[in-house]
């Protein structure tokens, strides 16, 4: 999304406003922070109304705690049976490809305005499916495989928790909260409803910035409604298809025991070079009938982009193959499938994260696959797929404790990123903005807030800790220089990081697995929201003259698509706390 954005914020900037903008909730000025130590999240961040201005909400608060956890509450008791029970569903999210041929006379897949195209219905618009994760204007021609939403439900006692992970770049806390409100979860028996997205490039814009040029919305209402009916539907299915089941867990990292190089499956192409290339398989089995998958959970951190800009194939990437692989195996290689459907969520892929750097999985051949296509992206998902089922079959741990349980909080986060905001206001990209001065120009004094919200979650051993973005791994892990898998840790001579000046230990993963019988912790990536980059602080670097617009010299792109420098505190300081926090004794 490297996208020149000068023209879209020149108004905006000088101040000017659309006198016929839909009005906001609120007109507050900027809060205040509150400085409380890096990465930890602060108390109530006041706001001070301008002069005159009616405030229409409280002013925010960054992190209040949890407001709501099972077991514990009224709704979620810890009586009964004392058996987990798990459920699965998927649902087909493929969209209907209205126009599709156009004449790409620069060769470069992508729809260039005045390029002629095939008008199927007549109206004199391009109406094209726009492929989401790369630059604008990159229209769907077909389907290599199918795009589906995806939801396990977990069960133990009183308290049932529903997660469901939709083939799609990112997805907004109000469009989640619409899938909620679906009239098909009304009256379903479920205390919490977590969503995520796999954050695929290869799939629909549910975001709104992959349109057919930059400012334009990508969005398809019609597709939109599809995905929340989907996804509402996976998750009633999964919750009324529950039944005792029996866990076992295992992990593995990608990781080439001989050389210790990860590069036939993920690299990480921002300084500092440091990420968690382990992979998470919790597999659930009918209890009466051991032999039978129910469905499985895994998770991964790498970005599903291994098919490239320039493919034009709607695809889930390699979660695509991955899934499959779990599910159906590896004839050739004499490796059986599990069966069921397999849910896989990402993790903290912040970063770049992903398949750049030289990145080559091996294809069924046995060649590595350099080259960004969907061959590569297929060879990724059955590699990792078939690692993570020989661990299962080889070091697999049956699991003693099987409790279910969560704790969820809102949160609040300002958004200085100019670029960000005026989207928002703008409605390209769809999304509440409150607490500022809709008249005045966004900016100092002047910063808009989101709302959004952190989960934990633990079943038996395994613990997620939501992200609502791609957190950048040092967050996750440190800056260990063993995380560096044998790479450089450091490259640039601009904009160099000090790794001195780091997040302090304890690290997050260190806090998850300090929750009791945790065994096994990961982030779920893009999970209760979409909100860019959680960049930490102490390598947040801005363009001096135009920040948010274009990137700082060095490895800083990952800031022009970040809600602002006090990301880490806003989105990681919850997590953090969230990870600490236990519920209050009966």
């Amino acid at each position: 999304m490297r996208l020149a954005w000068c023209a879209v914020v020149a108004a905006a900037l000088t101040g000017c406003a659309d006198d016929n903008a839909p009005a906001l909730d609120a007109a507050v000025s900027d809060a205040p922070a509150v400085d409380d130590g890096p990465g930890d999240a602060g108390a109530t961040d006041a706001g001070a109304s301008d002069a005159g201005a009616t405030v229409d909400v409280p002013p925010p608060i960054a992190y209040g705690g949890p407001d709501d956890w099972c077991p514990g509450r009224d709704h979620c008791r810890a009586t009964g049976d004392g058996r987990l029970q798990v459920g699965v569903a998927r649902e087909l999210i493929n969209p209907e490809i209205v126009e599709r041929e156009w004449t790409d006379a620069n060769r470069n897949n992508a729809y260039d305005m005045g390029e002629a195209f095939v008008d199927v219905n007549g109206n004199g618009v391009f109406d094209a499916t726009w492929v989401a994760g790369f630059g604008n204007g990159r229209p769907a021609v077909g389907s290599h495989d199918d795009l589906e939403v995806r939801a396990i439900a977990f069960r133990y006692n009183e308290t049932t928790v529903a997660l469901a992970v939709i083939d799609c770049v990112g997805y907004f806390i109000n469009h989640m909260d619409q899938v909620r409100a679906e009239p098909t979860l009304q009256g379903v028996d479920v205390d919490r409803v977590i969503i995520a997205s796999t954050h695929d490039h290869e799939g629909v814009d549910t975001v709104g910035l992959w349109g057919p040029r930059a400012a334009v919305s990508g969005l398809n209402q019609a597709y939109m409604a599809l995905v929340r009916q989907r996804t509402a539907l996976a998750v009633r299915r999964a919750v009324e298809s529950v039944r005792p089941a029996r866990m076992r867990v295992a992990q593995v990292l990608t990781v080439d025991p001989i050389t210790g190089s990860t590069m036939a499956y993920v690299n990480d192409t921002r300084d500092p070079v440091l990420f968690d290339p382990t992979v998470t398989i919790a597999h659930f089995v009918d209890d009466a009938e051991p032999t039978r998958t129910i469905g499985a959970w895994v998770n991964w951190s790498s970005h599903p982009e291994y098919g490239g800009s320039r493919n034009n194939l709607l695809s889930a990437d390699y979660v695509h193959a991955l899934r499959q692989t779990i599910e159906e195996g590896v004839a050739a290689d004499s490796l059986p499938g599990l069966g069921g459907v397999t849910v896989f969520q990402n993790g903290a892929l912040g970063g770049q994260v992903g398949p750049g750097g030289g990145v080559a999985p091996r294809g069924a051949d046995g060649m590595p696959i350099a080259e960004s296509g969907l061959p590569k992206a297929m060879a990724a998902g059955r590699s990792v797929g078939a690692l993570a089922l020989r661990a299962l079959a080889s070091d697999g741990v049956e699991a003693s404790v099987t409790a279910v349980s969560y704790r969820t909080a809102p949160i609040h986060c300002r958004t200085e990123n100019t670029l960000y905001g005026i989207l928002y206001s703008q409605r390209t990209i769809e999304r509440e903005l409150f607490n500022y001065n809709e008249r005045r120009a966004i900016g100092a004094g002047n910063y808009p807030w989101v709302r959004s919200r952190v989960t934990y979650l633990q079943v038996g051993p395994v613990a997620m800790i939501s992200a609502p973005g791609e957190l950048h791994p040092e967050l996750w892990i440190g800056t260990d220089p063993r995380w560096s898998w044998g790479r450089p840790t450091l490259t640039e001579t601009v904009n160099r990081p000090d790794l001195t000046m780091g997040p302090p230990a304890p690290y997050l993963r260190d806090l998850m697995l300090m929750n009791p019988d945790v065994r096994y912790a990961f982030v779920g990536g893009l999970t209760e929201d979409f909100l860019g980059y959680i960049v930490p602080a102490y390598n947040f670097v801005v363009n001096p003259i135009v920040p948010y617009l274009a990137e700082a010299m060095g490895q800083h792109y990952e800031e022009t698509n970040s809600v602002g420098p006090e990301v880490e505190r806003y989105l990681n300081g919850p997590m953090r706390e969230l990870a600490r926090w236990r519920p209050p004794a009966d």
